[in-house]
């Protein structure tokens, strides 16, 4: 679960699908974390794709996304 915080962190930071990461960034790959609601005592964040708004618990995020960072290898 995430916590207010972790959720708060993430929004506005950009991410890619697991599926496409190490594939070509194109514009629509690429998503943003737009929002946070709070089902249940659960926060969720959604996440915005040109084509697509989807709405993940942590377990979810975690497992089919990932946050790109600006940090070099």
């Amino acid at each position: 679960m995430f916590t207010t915080d972790e959720a708060f962190q993430l929004l506005n930071r950009h991410v890619i699908k697991k599926e496409h990461f190490g594939q070509a960034p194109t514009i629509e790959r690429l998503g943003y974390v737009s929002g946070i609601i709070t089902l249940n005592e659960e926060p969720e964040v959604v996440v915005k794709f040109i084509d697509e708004l989807v709405q993940l618990t942590k377990l979810e995020f975690e497992d089919q996304i990932q946050v790109i960072t600006d940090e070099k290898s």
